[in-house]
């Protein structure tokens, strides 16, 4: 019996972690979507789209290693996160570059593309990066 619990605790526990992963993500969307609109009313759209930009990398990152993963955040792991994030960022960009090559889809259809071809590799990545802080026994 324990034995199954012990079994079934990792495909719990990654479900668990896509729910926050969706959560987090969806979250942040919200917010920088809101906040680049605001922040249009006093900054060219550039300079806004950068600074929520950057607002929300910050955001993801720590909520992605703490809130997702159960995972201190450090300077070596965030780095990484955002080095990886930023490359995602470039496969996503290559994936509606590609599209639009292809195929000239709805901005519908090309969002919910480049989405289901990022968020993956979003949530890889930070799986492989945040490793969750266990208690020390002793």
């Amino acid at each position: 019996m324990a034995d199954a619990a012990v079994a079934n605790r990792p495909a719990r526990t990654g479900v668990a972690e896509l729910l926050r992963f969706v959560l987090v993500g969806g979250s942040n969307t919200l917010v920088t979507l809101a906040l680049f609109v605001l922040l249009q009313r006093w900054l060219a759209p550039a300079v806004a789209y950068t600074v929520v930009f950057a607002l929300g990398l910050a955001y993801t990152t720590s909520l992605t290693a703490s809130v997702v993963f159960g995972a201190r955040l450090t300077w070596r792991t965030g780095g990484a996160f955002v080095a990886w994030y930023l490359l995602v960022y470039g496969v996503g960009l290559l994936a509606v570059q590609l599209l639009q090559a292809l195929w000239t889809p709805s901005s519908l259809v090309t969002a919910v593309v480049t989405v289901a071809v990022t968020a993956p590799l979003n949530f890889l990545g930070g799986r492989l990066l945040f490793r969750p802080t266990s208690p020390r026994r002793g």
